[in-house]
């Protein structure tokens, strides 16, 4: 029997066949994206004014621990009763200084009152200044698209607005500002009881009251609570009492700090 010749496939478009198809999947193919979270990676950026460690004259502790025991500045009391007194001490010992008087007994280790927060002075043409060059270096740094510069300057040139509000609305020629880093800093344990976690809240509002109530009084004639209540009943603000309560909180600003409890 004759042996049969098997016919050669012509293989010669074979490629340009596939290189079509695979341009045709390409296209028609819709290829799944993986999904993650975007991160923006901050800017390293230089603070123009980094701010210097807080000194222990300018923080009032106050700590409670698992056995609801207290201390005050690293001193332990028996009674909570005693806290108002401490931070009216806090605030007051060292305001009634004068600028001379403060220069002379910041440094002076002797003085009673050193480790208290002591007291700046700043007159309204210093104000003004600052809040000129602060709304320069603000519009520098919008110019720029600097935004973290950007809140900075904002903040304090915000800061700087309600000092020149304060000091006109109280009628001085000098605004007297504790240190900018005085704060009452609470620290509690996981353990400690509610109620004593209340008390010592409850001793820091009575106490920051009538420090804010003397203040009032002399400037305005009225306590700070009664001007408070008037403007919680009156949102039109007839007798400007928000202006006058935002110029007594410049002099004695809420400024307290709780820690996380800890087991």
């Amino acid at each position: 029997m004759a042996k049969r010749d098997i016919p050669e496939i012509n293989a010669g478009s074979m490629a340009d066949i596939a290189f079509l198809l695979l341009i045709f999947f390409l296209v028609t193919t819709t290829m799944e994206k993986d999904t993650a979270y975007i991160r923006y990676i901050p800017k390293k950026i230089d603070i123009p004014q980094p701010p210097p460690d807080i000194e222990n004259r300018n923080i009032f502790e106050i700590r409670a621990n698992a056995a609801n025991r207290l201390m005050i500045r690293g001193e332990i009391i028996e009674n909570p009763d005693d806290i108002s007194d401490r931070v009216l001490e806090f605030y007051r010992i060292n305001r009634s200084l004068s600028g001379e008087q403060t220069k002379s007994l910041i440094q002076n280790e002797s003085y009673k009152g050193y480790e208290f927060p002591f007291y700046s002075r700043v007159t309204l043409d210093q104000i003004v200044k600052e809040i000129d060059k602060n709304e320069k270096d603000l519009e520098r740094a919008e110019a720029d698209e600097e935004e973290d510069f950007v809140v900075f300057y904002l903040d304090l040139l915000t800061k700087w607005q309600k000092k020149e509000q304060a000091i006109k609305m109280l009628k001085e020629k000098e605004l007297v500002e504790i240190h900018p880093q005085a704060h009452i800093r609470v620290v509690v344990q996981q353990e400690t009881e509610y109620k004593l976690f209340a008390k010592i809240h409850s001793e820091i509002q009575e106490a920051l009251i009538e420090l804010r109530d003397e203040a009032a009084m002399k400037y305005f004639g009225e306590s700070y609570a009664k001007m408070s209540k008037r403007l919680d009943q009156d949102k039109e603000d007839k007798k400007g009492d928000g202006k006058k309560i935002r110029a007594i909180d410049v002099l004695f600003p809420e400024s307290i700090i709780e820690v996380k409890p800890k087991g």
